[in-house]
């Protein structure tokens, strides 16, 4: 809706611009056949201007823009040549074109800066003096260029703001993700690489002694990993976003150098020219310039948009203020010197809202008439003609400022909403890294830590076995530093039927009987992941929160449904209630489909997954 609205204001605007330069050639005092082929001219000129420059949502420039360039370059010059002293307004066209079509931008603002200066060349020819030549080429030609360039580029920036949304998300992400494997290898991976190393000495010692300390000592790191792993876990659920926000403020000095490079030359280049041309006194002169740079600040006030509904603070006094700078000078200076009043619809269109700014702005639209009917004065002509030229005049600027201020507005609502979105992704990521380092790290720390224990409780028993069962604690903790840096970039897969053999080992080494029915299973890499996290997670619970020694472990397919039973005996009395990891595996479960059932019954604890199968 914003980018057709932009595209709208776009098309609107530059036939309205079309209709001066077409009263233009009506008024000349050339033969019909000159008319007509001026009105031809100017209509092939409008056309190529909306096939270059009122793009499509892509922001591409369109096909053979070169070749459609160059032919407006050359119905322009054809124009300024044969029409000189009437097409002046229609060369804005081609610098707008130059600006939006041109790579790269110094090059572009190059070619505008030529296109001014041939029509301040072209002017030379019909008009007396240098600031008449100045005019037509800042008033006309410059304004008509950056108006049109404003309009068409904030379509482009409606149309890049919501195709980079997903860019800015996943930079965000990416720094997330960057802090997070700062954070988790300071915090675990150091622990980790502890444990490796009192490992690897309790297997180089060779005095009793010094092995059990250093034994004692790896396991002691290991539980402290096992803590962190889970105080980083819970951290990255709940914590505030690491790094730095992303803000993109390019747009910023683009959106309020162009809306004020627009007005200024609006409201200044005919007023400035007017009193130099007039046979005013020196004090006049100043006076004159005072209120007109007063007007155009309450003005430029005006159009920033604001926390109340867009619109700046006191705007109700601000468009107050430019009503009273626009009608009062009136009682020194003349109407075809001072009209600044022409200049309130765009003001009331801005600021006004509902039923109450088509009141207000309508009339003000057609206040040429009103005068014109009631006071006899009128700025362009007492013909029909006349009348509605000035009309399309003045509703083309109010067009023009409503259509930058509004996109002005739009770029900031969509520039929050890309933060926002932005924020919803590292969510997401945020939830992503803690269910991965619970479901991953915290079963492989908590095998560390059973082979510890276990290894620490056979030292002086049976050295040889508590070798063994040290060599798969190092396994287990080489294999969890690997893990580290796949937790962080979000590409863990693992394997239910590794998963089902590990989990048979690791019980088994904790003095549970494992028994049940396991089936081979052929599944997708998704669903194997997801399942074997499951048991995982399973595992990891049995071990922590129940002293029992009998355990049953099903995987099999069920009416369509792959079944995953993790079943246990000797789970401890007021347990702690389940918390994050069953939390993480009902969210997995649930995105392939699947349910996730735990239930506690005499003393057992039942863990039950059931995924329904791909279709075939």
């Amino acid at each position: 809706m914003a980018f057709k609205l932009a595209r709208l204001v776009a098309v609107v605007v530059s036939i309205g611009f079309s209709y001066g330069g077409f009263i233009g050639i009506f008024r000349a005092d050339d033969p019909p056949g000159r008319k007509a082929f001026g009105c031809g001219l100017l209509t092939a000129l409008l056309l190529l201007h909306l096939y270059n420059c009122v793009r499509t949502a892509d922001g591409r420039r369109p096909r053979a823009w070169q070749w459609t360039l160059a032919l407006q370059a050359v119905l322009t010059v054809t124009g300024l040549l044969m029409f000189a002293s009437t097409w002046y307004g229609n060369t804005g066209f081609l610098a707008a074109a130059v600006l939006l079509l041109v790579r790269p931008p110094a090059l572009a603002w190059g070619g505008f800066a030529l296109v001014v200066a041939a029509q301040y060349l072209s002017g030379l020819q019909v008009r007396p003096t240098v600031w008449d030549a100045l005019y037509l080429a800042l008033g006309h030609a410059a304004f008509v260029g950056i108006a049109l360039y404003g309009v068409a580029r904030f379509a482009d920036l409606v149309a890049g703001l919501h195709q980079t949304r997903t860019a800015l998300a996943e930079a965000e992400v990416a720094r997330e993700r960057l802090a997070f494997a700062q954070q988790l290898n300071e915090r675990v991976g150091t622990s980790l690489e502890q444990v490796v190393r009192c490992g690897e000495a309790v297997s180089a010692a060779a005095e009793p002694g010094t092995a059990r300390a250093q034994l004692e000592a790896g396991l002691a790191t290991a539980r402290s990993a096992l803590n962190e792993t889970r105080s980083v876990a819970h951290a990255s659920r709940d914590g505030a976003p690491a790094g730095r926000r992303v803000a993109d403020d390019l747009t910023t000095p683009v959106v309020a150098g162009l809306g004020a490079a627009t007005v200024c030359l609006m409201l200044l280049t005919s007023p400035v020219r007017q009193i130099l041309k007039e046979q005013a006194s020196g004090g006049e002169v100043v006076l004159f310039l005072v209120l007109l740079s007063a007007f155009t600040l309450i003005f430029l006030r005006a159009c920033t948009p604001g926390d109340d509904d867009g619109r700046p603070r006191h705007w109700q006094w601000t468009l107050a203020a430019a009503a009273v700078v626009a009608l009062a000078p009136s009682l020194v200076f003349e109407r075809e010197l001072w009209y600044m009043s022409i200049f309130l619809p765009a003001l009331t269109a801005v600021l006004l809202r509902g039923w109450l700014r088509w009141a207000v702005t309508v009339p003000l639209i057609v206040q040429d008439f009103f005068t014109l009917t009631f006071a006899g004065v009128t700025l362009q002509g007492t013909s029909v003609v006349d009348q509605t030229y000035e009309m399309v005049w003045i509703g083309e600027r109010a067009l023009v400022v409503y259509g930058l201020v509004r996109m002005a507005r739009l770029a900031r609502d969509l520039r929050a909403a890309r933060v926002e979105l932005a924020r919803t992704e590292v969510a997401r990521e945020r939830l992503r890294f803690a269910r991965d380092l619970h479901d991953l790290l915290g079963f492989g720390l908590s095998v560390i830590v059973l082979k510890s224990e276990l290894a620490f409780r056979l030292m002086d028993r049976d050295r040889e076995r508590a070798q063994r069962e040290l060599e798969d604690g190092l396994a287990v903790a080489r294999q969890a530093l690997a893990d580290i840096e796949t937790v962080a970039a979000g590409r863990r897969a693992i394997s239910l039927d590794d998963e089902l053999e590990s989990a048979k080992t690791v019980l088994a080494a904790a003095g549970y009987e494992v028994d049940g029915s396991v089936t081979r299973l052929a599944l997708t890499s998704e669903l194997s992941s997801v399942l074997a996290i499951v048991l995982r997670e399973g595992v990891t619970n049995v071990l922590r929160h129940s002293d029992g020694g009998r355990c049953t472990l099903d995987a099999e397919t069920v009416g369509g449904q792959v079944l995953l039973r993790l079943r246990n005996d000797g789970v401890r009395a007021g347990g702690a209630a389940p918390g994050m990891g069953l939390d993480n595996l009902t969210h997995r479960v649930r995105a392939v489909g699947g349910q996730l059932e735990g239930e506690a019954l005499d003393g057992s604890y039942t863990l039950t997954a059931r995924v329904p199968l791909p279709a075939p």
